[in-house]
């Protein structure tokens, strides 16, 4: 193993352990009796946003072969604000009713979010010029919708994250062909 791999694995570790709970929660999805559609979605979200950041992990990894001690903790802190956020939604178990428990969480699951999100602005994460204005659009819906939970304002944040999908898409697959 070379240096590169060696730094990789605790980021991606962190990512693992968090998508692992998140998984873990898709269970709800086979109980009709704990469905919540904004949480069923908000699952949905979150692990691909997830599985997306494992994804472009990779694209920066040659850049991790001279870097320093303090910058590596730089790295290190978007997968941990992940796994915050991913613990923030995932322990639902104490709740016999997933309405009362995403409802009582969601405004330090959607600031987390919008900081995660947020940390993409940085050009040590993964600055790309296509998809800033979905990233944008969806830190300033994450805070509303954190201190005034309304559905118009979800599913607004859903419709962008279902656009940046798209972009994403374009800005991986379509410019690299």
């Amino acid at each position: 193993m070379d240096i590169v791999e060696y730094l990789l694995f605790i980021p991606l570790l962190i990512y693992g352990i968090a998508l692992s709970d998140l998984f873990g929660q898709w269970k709800h999805f086979m109980d009709s009796s704990s469905w919540y559609t904004p949480y069923l979605i908000t699952l949905i979200m979150v692990t691909e946003i997830g599985v997306h950041n494992v994804f472009i992990f990779f694209k920066f990894s040659p850049q991790l072969s001279h870097i320093t001690y303090f910058a590596y903790w730089l790295y290190l802190f978007p997968p941990l604000v992940f796994l915050l956020m991913v613990n923030c939604l995932t322990h639902v178990d104490d709740y016999s009713d997933t309405e009362a428990f995403f409802t009582s969480r969601i405004k330090p699951i959607f600031l987390l979010l919008a900081a995660f999100i947020s940390m993409h602005f940085t050009p040590f994460v993964n600055f790309d010029h296509q998809i800033w204005l979905p990233r944008l659009m969806a830190i300033i819906l994450c805070i509303i919708y954190a201190f005034w939970p309304k559905n118009s304002v979800f599913y607004s944040l859903v419709g962008v994250w279902l656009f940046s999908i798209s972009t994403r898409y374009y800005a991986i697959y379509i410019q690299t062909s």
